[in-house]
């Protein structure tokens, strides 16, 4: 066995993922490019770089960069939705309610991952569907 042989025989090969790892894995890497460059500027190279995957699986998930961004957008509003709805359920004492509800959005903008700049600093916000995710999130937050 040649050198190259013993090198890409030691080598442990890719393990393949159920569609949900590999999805969730996908969209935590396309998070990652998208908050540190914006939406414009990230490439699906770049996300699928991220990923540890070829480019050809990204898209076997996500069928273009708009779908794959709108995807992480439900995402991440769907989670300050349901931080904000469950402050607000967690007492009927009005006053820890604001407290409880402001709590979890100001926990939402502090995560270190920066999902809140999908929703509040997106640079997409002329695409008809994002403007209508970061419009119902902010209403229905509101």
């Amino acid at each position: 066995m040649s050198a190259i042989e013993q090198t890409e025989a030691a080598r442990p090969r890719g393990t393949r993922l159920p569609r949900r790892a590999r999805r969730n894995q996908l969209l935590g890497a396309a998070q990652e490019v998208f908050v540190a460059q914006g939406y414009h500027a990230a490439a699906m190279d770049d996300i699928a770089e991220r990923a540890g995957v070829s480019k050809p699986v990204l898209y076997q998930h996500f069928p273009g960069k708009l779908d794959l961004y709108l995807a992480l957008l439900d995402q991440h509003c769907e989670a300050l939705l349901h931080s904000v709805r469950s402050a607000l359920a967690s007492t009927t004492d009005n006053k820890q309610r604001v407290a409880a509800t402001m709590d979890a959005y100001f926990a939402y903008v502090e995560d270190p991952g920066g999902a809140f700049r999908l929703v509040f600093e997106s640079d997409l916000t002329n695409e008809p569907a994002v403007r209508e995710r970061v419009d119902k999130v902010s209403l229905e937050c509101a």
